[in-house]
C-alpha cells in the first residue's frame, strides 16, 4: 500500500514491558474501534509494512497499547520504536459529506491560482499552534499555514485545493 492511499495515525512512542508490547501515540485522537482493525501499516526505509495486531486498547487520550503478532520481545519491538504508523483512508471514520477531515487532504493536488500546480500535500501538522500543510514535488518539500488568507479552495471530487501563496513564502522553504 502506498503512502498517498494512507494518513498517519501516530507513532510508536515507547516500549511497554517486555514482551514486546508498544505504545502509539495518536496525533489526532481519531476514535477507532480497535477490535476491529487488523494491522497497522508501520513505515520502514520509506516503505509501509503490515504489522498484524493481536491486541489493541486505548489507555489514555491519544495513547493505543498495541501487541502485535510477530512481535513478542523488547529486542524486537526496538525495531519500530519512533516509527510512524499510517492507516488506509479508507478506515477513516465516515463524516458529513461537506466536512472534510484534514487527513483526508493528503495526496490532494495544490495548485496556486498564480504560479499554478505546486505539488502534492504529503502531510498536516497539527502540533503547532498554525497548523502547517506540507507539499513535494519533484523531491523538494515546502510548507505553509491552514488559513484562509492562503487557502481559497478544495475540491474533494477532484482532489485539488486551490491556494494563492506569495512567492516570498515560497522561497522562506
Amino acid at each position: 500500500m502506498q503512502k498517498k492511499d494512507c494518513f498517519l495515525f501516530g507513532t510508536v512512542f515507547k516500549l511497554h514491558g517486555y514482551k514486546g508490547d508498544v505504545n502509539i501515540y495518536n496525533d489526532d485522537d481519531i476514535p477507532f474501534d480497535f477490535s476491529k482493525l487488523d494491522y497497522f501499516l508501520i513505515e520502514q526505509k520509506n516503505e509501509l509494512i503490515p504489522y498484524f495486531i493481536d491486541r489493541a486498547r486505548p489507555t489514555k487520550p491519544n495513547i493505543v497499547l498495541v501487541n502485535f503478532e510477530d512481535v513478542n520481545s523488547e529486542k524486537e519491538a526496538l525495531k519500530i520504536l519512533k516509527r510512524k504508523v499510517y492507516l488506509p483512508k479508507e478506515w477513516l471514520p465516515k463524516t458529513d459529506e461537506n466536512e472534510i477531515v484534514e487527513k483526508q487532504l493528503i495526496g490532494y493536488t495544490v495548485i496556486d491560482i498564480n504560479l499554478g500546480k505546486l505539488g502534492e500535500i504529503t502531510y498536516i501538522n497539527s502540533q503547532t499552534s498554525q497548523q502547517l500543510i506540507y507539499v513535494k514535488k519533484d523531491g523538494v518539500e515546502f510548507c505553509f499555514p491552514m488559513h484562509e488568507k492562503f487557502v481559497k479552495g478544495i475540491d474533494p471530487k477532484e482532489g485539488i485545493m486551490e491556494v494563492e501563496i506569495p512567492v516570498e513564502l515560497l522561497d522562506l522553504n
